[in-house]
């Protein structure tokens, strides 16, 4: 089996109200996002590169401006996960469900 890098996407909007019953992470959080990269580096090693798209920040960003027509179009709500470039997760969603939906793509191949 090739080993290779799996593209792991966190979309959101920190301009958006957060839930007050703490439902779900606010991925907008350095801390929050920081746990994630280290239960994702300790469970999976380096294969997976994680990022964070902030769809608020005005930058010349290409996967910015294609994941606004998307979410646009398909009408997701916020937060996205997305994985290799495909949509998993819209809407809320915690590190254990992040990390339980790297482990199916993993188990299924597609990552």
């Amino acid at each position: 089996m090739v080993e290779h890098t799996i593209q792991i996407s966190i979309i959101e909007d920190s301009r958006q109200e957060r839930c007050a019953t703490g439902c779900g992470e606010d991925w907008s959080s350095p801390e929050a996002f920081a746990l994630a990269e280290r239960q994702i580096k300790g469970r999976f090693g380096d294969k997976i590169q994680l990022r964070y798209l902030d769809l608020s920040q005005v930058i010349a960003d290409d996967d910015v401006v294609k994941w606004k027509a998307v979410i646009k179009k398909k009408n997701l709500p916020l937060p996205l996960l997305v994985i290799n470039g495909q949509p998993r997760i819209s809407g809320l969603f915690d590190i254990r469900q992040l990390l339980d939906t790297i482990e199916v793509e993993i188990e299924m191949g597609e990552a």
